[in-house]
Parts: C-alpha cells; sequence; structure tokens
C-alpha cells in the first residue's frame, strides 16, 4: 500500500486572512499543496485512491478541507507507521460498532485499504463536519466534554487490537516512564553545562530544575503508595484505551449540539484515569489552579463513572508530575523544534509563572 509521490507543476498559493489558512482551487493540473512545516500533499494521488474529484480546498491548521463531489472531506497527514493506524482505525471502528457516535469514521480507499501511504507518512481522509470547537471556559460545553469523555470510556471496554495493529501500551508503565523522564531532566542540566554560552532559556531553566526534578520524584513516590497498578491491570483486562490528547479543540459541537471527539492521532492503551487526570490538568494552567474547578471536573465525571478513592488518588499522583516543564526543556534541548528563541520563553515562563499558584493547588489536592 505505497504511493510514489512525483514532482509536479507548482500550484497557487494565497494567505487568507494573515492566518495560517491556505486555500487552493483545483484547476485541471496535477495538484500538490505545501503547507507551512513542510507539508505536502499529491492531491492526484489522494483523489485517484479514495475515488472522489477535489473541486476547493483550503488548509486549516494541520489539515485540509477538501470539497468534493463526494461531499466536503478532511484529508490529514500523519507521521505515523501504518500499523499504527490500523490501530486508530480499528479503534475509532470499534467505538461506532459498539453504538459511540461521537466519532468520525475513516474513510476507506477504492481497494479497501484504510490510508494512503508514502515512505515518511500516512494520509487519511474523514468527513467533514461543520462545527467550532469547544471551550472549556463556557461550562455548558465544559460538562458536555466530560460526559463525551466518559462515554467514550465505557465503549472502549472489550476492545482487542486486530492482527498487524501495533498500538502504543502504557498499562502499569506511569512509574517507569515517570523515573525515565526524572532522568532526562538531568540529562538537559548537562547539556546546559556543556554550552559554551548560557542563554536566558539555559539560566531559567537550570534555576528551576532541582524543584521541578524533586517534583517528578515524589509522584513517583505518590504512584508507588498507591493502587496504580492494581487499576492498571484492571483496565488492561477490560481493554480501555484513551485518546491522550483531551484538548478542548479535539471536541466540536456541531449546531444540532451534537459534541464529537476528533483526532486520535496519540491515541493509547491505558487506564481511563489518564484522561480524567489530563481534562483537569488542561482547565488548570496558564493561571488558573482552581481547586474549585478541578472538583468540578472530578464529580461530574463521577456522574458517569463514579471515581474510587484509589482512582483519585492515582489522579492525583499524576498531576504532581511536572510534565509541562520537562516537555519543554525535551523541545529546546532534545528535538530542537523549529521555533523562535522568543517562543521557547515564552512557553518555559508559562510554566514558571505558575509555579506558585500550581503548588498551592498541589498541597490543597493532595491533603483532601
Amino acid at each position: 500500500m505505497h504511493a510514489n509521490f512525483n514532482r509536479v507543476r507548482p500550484c497557487m498559493l494565497f494567505n487568507y486572512l494573515g492566518t495560517n489558512l491556505y486555500a487552493f482551487t483545483y484547476n485541471g493540473y496535477k495538484m500538490m499543496l505545501k503547507m507551512p512545516g513542510g507539508i505536502a500533499m499529491d492531491f492526484n494521488i489522494i483523489e485517484e485512491r479514495y475515488g472522489f474529484k477535489i473541486h476547493n480546498m483550503e488548509q486549516i491548521k494541520n489539515i485540509c478541507r477538501a470539497e468534493t463531489d463526494k461531499g466536503v472531506k478532511c484529508i490529514k497527514r500523519a507521521h505515523m507507521s501504518s500499523s499504527y493506524f490500523l490501530f486508530m482505525y480499528s479503534a475509532v471502528n470499534y467505538l461506532h460498532q459498539k453504538g459511540f457516535d461521537r466519532v468520525i469514521p475513516y474513510n476507506s480507499c477504492l481497494d479497501g485499504s484504510i490510508c494512503v501511504e508514502d515512505d515518511k507518512y500516512i494520509y487519511y481522509v474523514v468527513d467533514w463536519v461543520e462545527s467550532r470547537e469547544c471551550k472549556f471556559k463556557k461550562q455548558e460545553d465544559l460538562k458536555d466534554i466530560i460526559k463525551t469523555a466518559a462515554a467514550f470510556h465505557d465503549a472502549t471496554i472489550g476492545y482487542k487490537a486486530p492482527e498487524g495493529a501495533k498500538p502504543r501500551v502504557f498499562y502499569n508503565k506511569w512509574t517507569s516512564k515517570f523515573n525515565r523522564k526524572c532522568i532526562e531532566l538531568l540529562e538537559f542540566s548537562k547539556c546546559i553545562e556543556e554550552k559554551d554560552y548560557i542563554d536566558e532559556f539555559d539560566g531559567i531553566f537550570a534555576k528551576n530544575l532541582t524543584y521541578f526534578w524533586n517534583q517528578g520524584r515524589e509522584s513517583i513516590d505518590l504512584l508507588n503508595k498507591s493502587a496504580y497498578s492494581k487499576i492498571s491491570l484492571l483496565s488492561q483486562e477490560r481493554g480501555e484505551f484513551c485518546h491522550h490528547d483531551m484538548a478542548n479543540h479535539n471536541f466540536l459541537r456541531t449546531p444540532e449540539d451534537k459534541i464529537y471527539m476528533i483526532d486520535f492521532d496519540y491515541c493509547i492503551m491505558d487506564t481511563r484515569l489518564h484522561d480524567v487526570a489530563s481534562i483537569v490538568l488542561r482547565n488548570m494552567r496558564h493561571g488558573v489552579w482552581d481547586i474549585d474547578k478541578a472538583y468540578f471536573i472530578l464529580n461530574e465525571y463521577s456522574k458517569y463513572y463514579a471515581l474510587s478513592d484509589e482512582d483519585l488518588g492515582v489522579i492525583k499522583a499524576f498531576m504532581v508530575y511536572p510534565q509541562d516543564f520537562w516537555q519543554v526543556g525535551l523541545q529546546y534541548y532534545v528535538e530542537h523544534q523549529p521555533w523562535t528563541f522568543e517562543y521557547f520563553l515564552l512557553r518555559l515562563n508559562r510554566v514558571i509563572v505558575d509555579i506558585e499558584m500550581r503548588q498551592k493547588f498541589l498541597n490543597e489536592i493532595l491533603v483532601l
């Protein structure tokens, strides 16, 4: 299932309203749309494999909205193996078969294959759903996100990956993963020590590293004292999986007030508590850290799936780990993301500014 992308005649691109939204109008020539970040797709191959004709197309963030003779489609390129995509594809189909209609099934190619693949990427297609992104700050949206997430988790139970699928499996691995990340924090410190010039990012990161490393060790200690292993084993026996990217923009509200979950590119086999903790954390970041809102989220989720004291202990241990600090260090010292120095500083300073409020929040939630 390989597609060889040939060099093609350049197409006209234009910036739309000064944002990262690009539009391309089908003009009869062989098509390739080059997106920000070096993304390029040969859409003639997409047309041929999926059996539709594109009339008009625009880029929205990292996807393409394509108006075709078979309806409006969403086309996405993803950097993953076909075996992992098979897991995604089968997981979403399983949810739909279980009656969870808040996901959008993937389109299949004319020959029955599930995606288009080249040497580095896979390209997949789903139907476009007219909608808006949900917002955590809107209580109606937040309630519906929580309700949808709980229904999603219930629907995952019983899933078994098909032959050839290779999901990422996180059952009972939080402790080892957090331990590895603590080691990596120390490696980031070595990177700073070995530099000839210490920049502003290095200075801020080094100043706060010990504090966050200690917090990482505290998280591991709390996990070891919790019922994490028992809960994770039960999740594994039940076949639960997680969305693993519970951002507000992955929940869409249609004009009919139906909520859809999208973008399963980071989906993992793990306990639902991973997603629940993530929803709480995503609502706390950037100066919120509101204990009342955190418990509102947990209580709202418990309306659909009763969170036990053991569950809450695991969720709290997860929240203690300084994921945001570790992540920006990884992005700066290891991944060398193609961002400006100012943007790296912005991301780091967001974490640093939150330290006092976050610590107060953790102190409160750990004693409740």
